[in-house]
């Protein structure tokens, strides 16, 4: 492999300690020196006036799927990652069970996941990496193992408690996945069928993760009006389970907790302080993004997306579920506050971009028939956006040294999903942090900031060779311009690839070169306990 120095460059080692001017050697994808020497026969890269930090680890991502459709993970590259923790929120794509693939298939098209060729074509994590591995990469991934995913193998999508034998079955497949080299478990309990577990389900699932010393993930029960309920829940799961607890994008949602970041994060500091290793996460925007059917009542779920379909359209469930929609939409601040993204077909793509407001007004009818005739029409594949937390919220979470940084994203390609309506998130979370945040707002500095992008995840995750710049370590690097980093994506155009990462490297090899992609795909998904090669 090529070896590269790095030539008098300004240094934030993703430790939070202070930047500083060094030289950084680079052999065999691996950091040899930080300092001077070790640089024999290597290609200098000139890093005067720019800052040399580890690769950005994106703690919190969905390219599971969308990575076969854009191996080159271009928007996820120009934000300087190289590595995306994915199957959050529960959304995992393994394992697969042959008595409810059916099932399984639906459930992750209506969350916007597109399997290669319409199919699976693995059972584990094992057989998934390796399929990864062969259609080939730009970035590597660390995979989670999804709730969602193990209880439709356990027991399909049906709204109760597993039996011993099926909950046997849940742990049976976790602990395969996690000696094929998973790195945790995720729950997503606002979401069915995550949502029909009991406290007590997820933590005998979780102290299998703890035997392991593995991270338990969760997108908790509630993030509104539920939400200091949800995160007592994560603290107890992570007491009796004995479990590292990682709040996936953390957030205070709805009017009724505006200005309430303080108290969320107090509680959180409380927990510790008991004892219980929890910490967060967050993306650095007000708006979050899912599938539209988030609004529609969890028990309309039950039995899969053909099921949820016929309730939508049963006259004699219409007025219960109608009214129970009014409510979730008035409870995210309304229907102006709720962009409708991802339409596929033909007739309704041109409502992509629009508000549910807006589209009730195009159909004349109201924005909770127009959210139900929207899901029906696209068989519950449609997505919105949902404007529904204050900035200042936003801005203290973000101040947090503990609080990691991730997309909640997918890495895509602006050529292949252009005109598609989409967060900005995919595109532009690090940099925003890096220019928004830190150069123009000067909430937090630039070795907090990349701390939280590297040392900080690396360290939640176990990923024990990559996260800072030391020899020995994983040569994931990035070199970006502080003073012109920044990102360009927003809600009207989404698809715009961030500035200023002028060069990154996965395992010493070139993805993006003076600006530009290079076209390579050195990624691999890193199986725990074999993460060096």
């Amino acid at each position: 492999m090529a070896s590269y120095l790095f030539k008098c460059a300004t240094v934030v080692d993703g430790s939070g300690s202070p930047a500083f001017r060094s030289d950084v050697a680079v052999r065999d994808g691996r950091i040899t020196t930080v300092g001077t020497g070790g640089a024999a026969g290597a290609t200098i890269i000139d890093a005067e006036g720019l800052v040399l930090a580890p690769g950005f680890i994106d703690i919190h991502s969905h390219t599971d799927s969308t990575l076969f459709n854009y191996p080159h993970m271009e928007s996820k590259a120009f934000q300087g990652v190289t590595l995306e923790v994915t199957g959050n929120c529960g959304l995992g794509v393994f394992p697969v069970r042959q008595s409810h693939r059916k099932e399984f298939s639906d459930f992750l098209r209506m969350h916007d996941f597109t399997l290669p060729g319409g199919d699976f074509a693995w059972s584990d994590f094992s057989s998934y990496a390796d399929a990864v591995e062969r259609a080939g990469i730009a970035l590597h991934q660390a995979p989670l193992v999804g709730h969602a995913s193990l209880r439709i193998a356990g027991l399909g999508l049906e709204n109760r408690p597993p039996t011993e034998a099926e909950l046997e079955r849940m742990r049976h497949l976790l602990e395969e996945a996690l000696s094929q080299g998973a790195w945790g478990m995720s729950t997503g309990l606002i979401y069915p069928p995550g949502s029909y577990a009991t406290t007590e389900e997820i933590i005998a699932l979780a102290r299998i993760l703890a035997r392991s010393s593995a991270i338990y993930t969760s997108h908790i029960r509630g993030e509104g009006e539920s939400l200091y309920d949800a995160l007592d829940e994560a603290v107890r799961i992570g007491r009796e389970a004995e479990v590292r607890v990682q709040i996936s994008h953390l957030k205070a949602m709805g009017q009724s907790n505006r200005g309430g970041a303080r108290k969320v994060l107090e509680r959180l500091a409380k927990a510790r302080g008991t004892g219980v290793d929890i910490a967060a996460d967050q993306y650095p925007y007000h708006a979050s993004a899912t599938t539209l059917s988030a609004i529609v009542p969890q028990w309309a779920h039950e039995g899969g997306v053909a099921s949820l379909l016929e309730r939508l359209q049963d006259q004699e469930l219409s007025e219960r579920i109608m009214a129970e929609m009014a409510r979730e939409i008035a409870q995210r601040e309304g229907a102006s506050g709720i962009v409708v993204s991802n339409c596929a077909t033909r007739a309704n793509r041109p409502l992509s971009g629009r508000t549910l407001e807006q589209v009730g007004r195009h159909w004349g009818c109201t924005p909770e028939e127009a959210a139900a005739r929207l899901i029906v029409e696209e068989e519950g594949a449609v997505g919105a956006i949902f404007f529904s937390m204050a900035e200042e919220d936003v801005e203290e979470i973000l101040k947090e040294r503990g609080v990691a940084v991730g997309s909640d994203g997918n890495a895509l390609e602006a050529g292949g999903a252009a005109g598609e309506a989409t967060h900005p998130r995919s595109y532009g979370t690090f940099p925003r942090v890096l220019g928004h945040y830190v150069r123009e707002r000067q909430l937090l500095s630039l070795e907090s900031a990349v701390h939280k992008m590297t040392g900080l995840p690396a360290q939640r995750i176990g990923l024990s060779d990559r996260g800072v710049i030391r020899p020995g370590f994983a040569a994931d690097l990035v070199l970006f311009d502080p003073a012109t980093i920044a990102d360009r994506a927003d809600y009207s155009q989404p698809h715009r690839y961030a500035q200023g990462v002028v060069h990154l490297f996965v395992d010493g090899e070139p993805v993006i070169e003076n600006g530009k992609g290079t076209g390579n795909l050195p990624g691999r998904v890193l199986r725990r306990g074999q993460v060096k090669k």
